[in-house]
């Protein structure tokens, strides 16, 4: 027999209104699914609410197990003691859908109360790696929301969970798949197939923007992702963020994935700066959505997965895995990509432009007028020119100018560093190379980043028409 204890107010109008017919309880608060599943319903988006991350807990005959542990210890406790409302069953597992702090930073208190944490591979390394650097974060940019999370250990899981796991509660079969990286690397789908309910996770929102910008990402996997729990023909889906509802959630998540992806590559291939498209891009239907802020950020991420496969540059480069895209637009026939690297060794960029030229030539003052004119259209940069050389990339010798930058803040010098930028003509094709780094004021370390990034250069081949941009390892 199950030891159910007696419901919250809201518990219990949340049953009597799954009972009462298709209608489900969208909370927030404590909500009862069915019988022995529920959710937890985050409040709202504010730190001190949890970051609008739900969680939710099934009770079997012999066990409990939970789904994701909230943002802090305090939230945490508070959904020990709606579980404790509930029913007074030992709290055999916790599971964390992701590393994210909003689902696993509550993690110690549910081990304290005797839970074992099971998780995906990844999601453990990556709790270990990042817990840290979010604090960190916190520390020094929201000390408000340090002071709610300051006593966080990262509570690693005890237990890795494989593709498929099967967890018998007593009476109820809870099941965790993992379909491969869609939200986060290590993306959980907790699911009651007995009740047909499905706990998403972060892989399915509503009324939130979703967060498409993760460093274990893959959006085409996401969407594989939620076609395969559409197959599982869910009754209730728990989203990460928001009220629950049925297998339409699946569709609203596709759709914003699908639109945005395609919006970004219009602007894309239409020559848009990243910084121009965040001004411009907005997503009809989402105007009272919670945590716009994130709308910039997923324009960001889309931009940086996308922008190498839209715009096909007609070169070929080995750049390191450490660096990333962070801009681009244009085609093959014309086009820009811009690639950064950032670490405690300081700030490198790299910028490709090219485009078809009626030029027969190009020499160091076309590249000092190019210098001139640069500026990103805000006038924000300085670029003091020290002196010339001339680079050896691809087997020839281009013209280059170098010196040191700066960039202003209303009347205020906030960074700096040195630069170097070439230029040359290659069958009918202009291209121009700004190199930067921000060291610190370094003069050792800039002289390292920047010869790291001629060096970089000097490995460009021109090819026509076929591209490819090749890894290396750092």
């Amino acid at each position: 027999m199950k030891r159910l204890g007696i419901l919250t107010a809201a518990a219990a109008f949340a049953a009597v209104a799954s009972c009462s017919g298709p209608s489900i309880p969208k909370g927030p608060g404590l909500v009862r699914l069915d019988e022995g599943v529920y959710a937890f319903i985050a409040e709202g988006p504010s730190a001190a609410l949890g970051l609008g991350a739900n969680s939710g807990f099934v009770v079997g005959d012999s066990a409990v197990l939970v789904v994701d542990s909230r943002f802090t210890p305090a939230l945490a406790r508070q959904l020990l003691d709606a579980i404790r409302s509930v029913t007074d069953l030992p709290i055999a597992w916790l599971v964390d859908t992701s590393y994210h702090p909003d689902r696993a930073w509550g993690n110690q208190v549910f081990r304290d109360a005797g839970a074992r944490i099971i998780a995906r591979p990844e999601t453990a390394a990556d709790i270990e790696t990042y817990t840290p650097v979010y604090k960190e974060y916190y520390s020094e940019h929201k000390p408000d929301v340090y002071r709610m999370i300051e006593g966080v250990t990262a509570a690693l899981p005890d237990s890795a969970a494989g593709v498929e796991t099967r967890i018998d509660l007593g009476g109820v079969e809870v099941v965790l798949q993992w379909f491969g990286p869609g939200h986060t690397a290590g993306d959980l789908v907790v699911s009651v197939p007995s009740r047909r309910i499905v706990f998403a996770g972060g892989l399915v929102s509503n009324g939130y923007h979703p967060n498409l910008g993760d460093q274990g990402v893959d959006l085409d996997n996401w969407l594989s992702t939620l076609q395969r729990i559409a197959r599982m023909k869910p009754r209730v889906i728990v989203p990460g963020q928001g009220a629950p509802g049925g297998p339409r959630l699946l569709d609203t998540e596709t759709a914003y994935i699908n639109d945005l992806t395609a919006l970004c590559v219009d602007a894309i291939q239409r020559g848009r700066s990243l910084s121009q498209s965040v001004l411009e891009i907005r997503m009809p239907g989402t105007e009272d959505w919670l945590q716009a802020n994130l709308l910039p950020f997923n324009i960001q991420a889309i931009y940086r997965m996308r922008v190498l496969s839209v715009v096909r540059p007609a070169f070929q480069i080995d750049i390191p895995d450490a660096f990333v895209v962070s801009d681009g637009g244009g085609g093959t026939r014309a086009g820009t990509v811009q690639w950064i690297f950032q670490s405690n060794e300081g700030y490198l960029e790299l910028e490709v432009s090219w485009g078809p030229s009626n030029r027969q030539e190009v020499i160091l003052e076309d590249v000092h007028d190019a210098i001139s004119r640069y500026g990103r259209g805000d006038g924000l940069y300085d670029f003091r020119v020290d002196g010339s050389k001339r680079l050896e990339i691809g087997g020839a010798e281009w013209p280059a100018a170098y010196g040191r930058w700066s960039y202003r803040t209303g009347s205020l010098t906030t960074g700096g560093g040195v630069w170097t930028w070439t230029m040359r003509l290659d069958r009918g094709t202009l291209y121009s190379i700004r190199m930067l780094t921000n060291a610190g004021n370094d003069p050792e370390l800039e002289k390292r980043n920047i010869e790291t990034l001629e060096a970089i250069v000097s490995t460009m081949r021109a090819r026509t028409p076929v591209v490819e941009v090749r890894r290396r390892a750092s």
